[in-house]
């Protein structure tokens, strides 16, 4: 892991002064003037396994003894899979096929060239159509996207409904350019919100700070990246290079369209392209460097009766870089290279208590570390082969280091680091049908011990306890393999 991260290293030094991506703003919320009402859509169908993943082995309760009791509290989890070693959405075990996706979608000029629109929805298994932590499906399809784009004011296009928030690139790309089959961890566990009426942290019941009271064993609604709200955008282009930008007022909830409380989230975000030659919508090649910040409020219940509620602020921000095209030449091919840095500041989605989704012991209750100061940050280097038109390559190294500063009651022992490094090809039978095969290496680590709560040998056997049961957790997370069909029409 130590030399390949070197090597990505290198690249992403490489890259940082030449990169792009098609611009998502104007693909997903404008129309040609002469194009007319089409439909469109995706599906997918993947297999999944974590075969590198044990079942948990050793879990024990606090008793004031070196060991533990076995029988009780987190030992009811032995036997089971650590939630990340599950496939979700129904965590049923660590293998399994799924159809993941399955989009179907209209788009067109209302008015040519002023008025346009785009409509979406997702009747696959995934978080839009369940509910998230929830094991089983909660509607048949979902409405993703039912947006309307003015474009009436030069400088100044007016997006408005559901679609895509301004934000980090892997979650503004359409499915073309989606080149691996698991999302980074950062963007899976943190910038995806989910949405709970009440928060656990197993262990610390201080309503009003561990928020151990009303806790929700599953969140109510899901982000799939979207918001509803406004949107004021544009793009301006002088000589070879198109600036972009978005300023976004949003609803500050997910799909379903509840609202969490009174505030509004405002999403910022800024792009500068330089064209290369080659490559068309999706797929256009070029150069790209961009930014954005996210900010707004969340609300949930604090104690066990469900009268007291509180605000909590959550802040995401960013900046990237990605290319696309003959980097090095045309004698040297297609190449794509990319770099992201992502931020986290309050309401930080943890795990189910017990890292476990519906198991024996904390269920998959959600935890949301609240507190302004509890800190994640995500980071994503990207490198693209494309051998001919039938064959593309791929690596990836991300890192996710979740809670390395924290607020509240969350302690340092709370911090996880997750790595992965992908490898990943993809076969394209047609330019609309590929089969993508990933193995993602994946590492976690608890990096700090649990700290004793006093001197006496029961409070640092304790600690002890909840030390090994942590290593025990993120120990069982092993490699994942997967495989996916992907159409696109």
């Amino acid at each position: 892991m130590k030399k390949c991260k070197g090597i990505f290293l290198v690249v992403g030094a490489l890259v940082a002064g030449q990169a792009h991506a098609a611009d998502w703003l104007m693909l997903q919320g404008t129309e040609p003037q002469d194009s007319g009402h089409r439909f469109f859509g995706v599906v997918q169908a993947t297999y999944a396994s974590n075969f590198g993943c044990d079942a948990l082995s050793g879990m024990a309760a606090l008793n004031g003894t070196a060991t533990g009791n076995p029988n009780t509290g987190p030992g009811l989890n032995n036997g089971r899979y650590n939630n990340n070693c599950a496939n979700g959405p129904e965590f049923r075990g660590p293998e399994g096929f799924a159809l993941d996706n399955l989009m179907l979608g209209a788009r067109g000029n209302i008015v040519p060239g002023k008025i346009n629109y785009f409509l979406a929805a997702n009747l696959g298994e995934n978080n839009t159509t369940y509910l998230p932590a929830k094991t089983s499906r909660e509607r048949l399809a979902a409405l993703t996207d039912a947006s309307v784009t003015f474009s009436y004011i030069p400088g100044a296009r007016v997006r408005a409904g559901l679609f895509r928030k301004p934000g980090p690139e892997e979650l503004m790309q359409s499915v073309e350019a989606q080149d691996y089959l698991f999302p980074t961890d950062f963007v899976a566990r943190v910038q995806q919100e989910r949405f709970v009426h009440g928060n656990a942290q197993l262990g610390k019941p201080v309503p009003g700070q561990g928020y151990a009271g009303n806790i929700s064993a599953y969140g109510y609604d899901f982000d799939a990246g979207r918001d509803w709200g406004v949107q004021i955008f544009d793009a301006f282009k002088l000589d070879k290079w198109t600036y972009s930008y978005a300023a976004m007022v949003a609803n500050g909830n997910g799909i379903r369209h509840e609202d969490n409380n009174g505030d509004k989230d405002l999403n910022l975000y800024v792009s500068a392209e330089h064209d290369l030659p080659g490559g068309k919508g999706p797929l256009k090649h070029g150069v790209k460097l961009y930014g954005y910040h996210q900010q707004g409020v969340r609300n949930f219940t604090i104690d066990a009766s469900g009268t007291d509620s509180q605000d909590f602020d959550l802040i995401r921000y960013g900046i990237g870089v990605k290319a696309l095209g003959e980097l090095f030449g045309a004698q040297a091919g297609k190449h794509r290279l990319g770099f992201e840095l992502m931020y986290a500041d309050g309401m930080v989605h943890y795990m189910p208590t017990g890292n476990v989704a519906d198991g024996a012991f904390g269920g998959n209750a959600l935890q949301m570390a609240a507190e302004r100061g509890n800190k994640a940050r995500g980071l994503t280097l990207d490198y693209g082969y494309y051998l001919n038109p039938s064959w593309q390559f791929d690596v990836r190294y991300s890192r996710d280091d979740l809670l390395y500063q924290t607020a509240g009651v969350w302690k340092p022992s709370d911090q996880r680091i997750f790595e992965n490094l992908t490898l990943g090809v993809s076969y394209y039978f047609t330019p609309k049908t590929r089969l993508t095969v990933d193995y993602e290496f994946r590492d976690v680590r608890a990096p700090n011990p649990v700290l004793p709560t006093g001197s006496s040998q029961a409070d640092i056997n304790n600690a002890a306890v909840q030390t090994r049961n942590c290593n025990i957790m993120v120990d069982s997370v092993g490699d994942r393999f997967g495989a996916r069909v992907t159409h696109s029409f």
